[in-house]
């Protein structure tokens, strides 16, 4: 909000952000202010002045309007215009801030005014002159890391090269979808090859070249599976020509080669597909993004985003996985739904692309809607929606 008032009036300099004091009872939010002061500092080359207002009991009508008056007042005059945007905070400090302001406009001439940001337009609402801008997200824009900062989030890895690795394996499955045989592939594919005969690790990869040795002396790859084996880089290749075991050059090329045919493949076609079809100003697409809370001490308290897509200010979060299994795409639909919210507050959408069937996709869509309140907050994709013009048609219609 405040990016949009400051283009608005190159006269305003003066920012007054409200939160709440760290107590017993309340959770303080003192670093978000932190966090947005720097933010907008470096927007506007530090030609700012803040005022930070701490409330000291956010439920208690009372005490809120003791705290205003004891640290905001003194710092308003008759010759102010202040203007009041209450979309954040709870709805308690919300309206008691309201009140308050409008009562001590009137009672020392103040000049005052009020807005609140609609999340479904994603535009401003003046209370006297109704929708005072259009669609913010294509005024106001941000990075990936300037809007997961905002939230106390940071990146921890690097960016992946994996798109350019594997580009010619990610063109091949590509044509496959076109051509309705992904179905091939996933017949000729089997994931028990590639996964650990330890019944505590039953579901992990593969990581060792001599672990698979003796699995892989008996299989032939053939047809689909083979030609995407065939169209990766040579040192990642598993199988000859005639569909026999190939050694990888190392175990990291093997760890990377299997990762890419589990289902990494499908994150980079989607990748892909983003990257060619989504252009425009207010548009960044990444992927691969590990993401753990600043004041998170372990370096295993982490999560991963597959893709993420910001349009302005709006992250949508995409979650891939090549399931087809209904309750695992269910927690995974839970899973990206939560995160994206976390680190892109109430206006961040989510979605999430399977395998699902038709019916199962729709089931799952309804299911989500109701748990987590609204058709506008996820997307499931399934396999009717894989081919380029479809899934970037689907997509677009969700985050317009």
């Amino acid at each position: 909000m405040a990016e949009y008032f400051l283009a608005q009036n190159k006269n305003l300099k003066n920012i007054f952000l409200i939160y709440s004091e760290e107590t017993n009872n309340q959770r303080g939010t003192k670093n978000y202010c932190d966090t947005l002061k720097e933010l907008l500092n470096s927007h506007h080359q530090n030609n700012l002045t803040f005022e930070f207002i701490h409330l000291s009991n956010i439920s208690d009508a009372s005490q809120i309007r003791r705290n205003l008056d004891a640290r905001l007042l003194p710092l308003l005059n008759s010759t102010f215009s202040v203007h009041l945007n209450y979309t954040g905070g709870t709805k308690v400090m919300g309206t008691h801030v309201y009140r308050w302001l409008e009562e001590k406009a009137r009672e020392n001439n103040i000049k005052a005014s009020f807005s609140y940001l609609d999340a479904r337009t994603f535009q401003i609402v003046d209370d006297i002159n109704g929708r005072i801008t259009g669609d913010l997200r294509n005024e106001i824009g941000l990075s990936i890391q300037e809007l997961i900062s905002l939230h106390e989030f940071e990146r921890k890895n690097k960016p992946s090269e994996e798109i350019d690795l594997f580009k010619n394996a990610v063109n091949k499955f590509k044509e496959l979808i076109e051509a309705d045989k992904l179905k091939d592939w996933f017949n000729k594919y089997q994931r028990d090859l590639f996964t650990s005969k330890n019944p505590k690790e039953k579901d992990k990869l593969v990581e060792k070249i001599r672990n698979l040795k003796d699995d892989l002396k008996n299989f032939r790859a053939e047809g689909s599976f083979l030609e995407i084996i065939r169209s990766m880089p040579e040192d990642y290749i598993l199988f000859n020509n005639d569909g026999s075991f190939r050694e990888p050059k190392s175990n990291d090329c093997l760890k990377q080669a299997v990762k890419f045919l589990d289902g990494k493949w499908l994150e980079l076609y989607v990748f892909d597909v983003l990257k060619n079809n989504l252009t425009g100003q207010n548009i960044e697409i990444d992927r691969n993004w590990e993401i753990k809370k600043k004041q998170w001490s372990s370096q295993h308290q982490k999560f991963e985003l597959d893709i993420i897509l910001l349009k302005g200010y709006q992250l949508i979060g995409i979650s891939c996985t090549t399931a087809s299994q209904r309750h695992i795409c269910k927690s995974k639909g839970f899973e990206i739904f939560l995160r994206t919210r976390q680190i892109g507050g109430k206006e961040a959408r989510a979605v999430l692309i399977t395998r699902l069937n038709k019916s199962q996709r729709n089931e799952l869509q309804e299911e989500l809607e109701i748990d987590t309140e609204g058709k506008e907050n996820i997307l499931v994709l399934g396999e009717d929606d894989l081919k380029e013009s479809v899934l970037i048609n689907r997509i677009k219609d969700f985050i317009k």
